[in-house]
């Protein structure tokens, strides 16, 4: 018995080192923040403030929340005056590439202080999620000129889109209370959730951002299924004074050839764009600049060293021509 209790004893202590020295690691590898529920409802939730961060497991990137918790290089603060609000998912947010080489960060340095872009694009947060939050993040940012709202799928369920026109889509939700947000405080128990629990890879900002919508039981004309959603945005944006500018990113496809292409549905695209156009809002597609630049440089858009080609979240690379496409778009409103 005491024998027994004896290599329980080292058995527990070499455990504990073991867990150490793994979050010491994960410390640089994936450090993530703890997000709580965002009380302005700008987005669902948002990270820590002034928290230090890194991931190591799609593409390689450190930095720092700002003051409100979003990947900015400037603190936010009530007053500030904001001509760009980025909305969009984990590729908006940017945790995945150097900060000064996300979409915001580029947008900026591409304006030269002639305009100012300030980010809440956060993971997990669909078109939908966005569209939800519109009123909320453009009463708390009041942004003089232009909100981005980011969009990477073509498909919409009918029922989704009446949840949201509606009020009742649900928010992502946050768990930073209590026992499990002790234990997400802890950088190799949060890698080993994302990495094994498919539950835990949303929580933790992993995993695709915009699930395909599943088969709709009743066939409805597709401008019936999204043209509640665009009047949301424009009749948001018409009442705060903003102009609203969709750009529709999505992965891109490898042919066994090495060609890049595009499985989007063509009509589908097509139609959006029309819908946007008779609402007043601006649709920038950037998957045709993404297959250009690829024939041209053979770089992709999406993916790192450490993803699978063409696999993972935008690298800077992408958020370079996301962030050109951009700036070119608004330069022609206001030529």
């Amino acid at each position: 018995m005491k024998k027994t209790l004896q290599w329980l004893l080292k058995a527990f202590v070499a455990g504990c080192i073991a867990l150490v020295l793994l979050c010491a690691f994960c410390m640089l590898y994936y450090n993530v923040p703890v997000h709580h529920n965002n009380p302005s409802g700008a987005t669902d939730y948002v990270w820590e403030s002034h928290k230090f961060y890194s991931r190591g497991i799609d593409g390689f990137a450190l930095g720092r929340t700002n003051n409100e918790g979003h990947n900015n290089l400037s603190d936010y603060h009530e007053g500030d005056a904001i001509d760009i609000l980025l909305m969009g998912s984990s590729n908006m947010e940017g945790f995945n590439v150097a900060q000064d080489k996300s979409t915001a960060a580029v947008i900026n340095q591409l304006f030269e202080g002639e305009k100012f872009c300030y980010n809440i694009g956060t993971a997990g947060h669909t078109m939908l999620n966005n569209v939800k939050n519109l009123n909320d993040a453009l009463d708390k940012y009041q942004p003089e000129e232009y909100v981005i709202i980011e969009c990477i799928s073509m498909d919409y369920d009918y029922e989704a889109v009446q949840a949201v026109v509606k009020g009742t889509f649900p928010d992502n939700a946050s768990h930073s209370g209590g026992i499990i947000g002790l234990l997400q405080r802890l950088p190799y128990l949060r890698l080993f959730y994302t990495q094994f629990f498919k539950d835990g890879a949303l929580a933790f900002g992993a995993g695709k951002d915009e699930p395909a919508a599943p088969a709709p039981a009743v066939e409805r004309e597709y401008s019936e299924i999204v043209s509640p959603l665009l009047d949301m945005v424009a009749e948001s944006c018409e009442n705060h004074a903003v102009q609203p500018i969709i750009v529709y990113n999505n992965t891109l496809m490898l042919r066994e050839d090495g060609s890049l292409y595009s499985s989007t549905d063509t009509d589908k695209l097509a139609a959006f764009s029309q819908l946007c156009e008779e609402r007043g809002i601006c649709f920038v597609n950037v998957i045709p600049s993404f297959i250009e630049s690829y024939e041209q440089s053979h770089k992709l858009p999406y993916g790192f060293s450490n993803t699978s080609p063409g696999g993972g979240h935008m690298n800077a690379h992408g958020h370079s021509i996301f962030a050109a496409e951009v700036c070119a778009a608004i330069r022609e409103m206001e030529a």
